[in-house]
């Protein structure tokens, strides 16, 4: 699994990405976020970018949907916490900058910062 879901206290959602992120599990995993939301509210979200993460299905059509706008309007902030090498794609793959919500990169080992900035 590329993608594993780990809900925490306090409205906080971990995602952990490892190997090579498909369209198909990634439209999965952001149907189950939605459930979540709809379930407990607005959410902090932290992604942890694994040491095996490999990169992002080539050639997918990564077009945001109906879920990413719903799943947008009900984040408060997020951590994503990685090699640095990821830095640029993930911010530029979440539109850091351009979201209602802060987004900010921690490097490996840098859980808890993350963990504290999201609150």
């Amino acid at each position: 699994m590329t993608l594993k879901l780990e809900p925490e206290q306090n409205n906080l959602l971990v995602i952990r990405a490892s190997d090579v992120l498909t369209r198909i599990e990634s439209d999965e995993t952001k149907k189950e976020v939605v459930k979540l939301i709809k379930a407990q509210g607005k959410l902090n979200i932290l992604i942890i970018i694994e040491e095996n993460f490999a990169n992002l299905e080539a050639f997918a059509n990564w077009d945001d949907d109906h879920d990413d706008e719903f799943i947008q309007r009900h984040i408060n902030r997020m951590a994503i916490v990685g090699d640095l090498k990821w830095r640029d794609n993930a911010l530029m793959f979440f539109l850091g900058g351009l979201l209602p919500f802060s987004i900010q990169y921690f490097k490996p080992g840098q859980e808890a910062f993350a963990k504290a900035w999201l609150g």
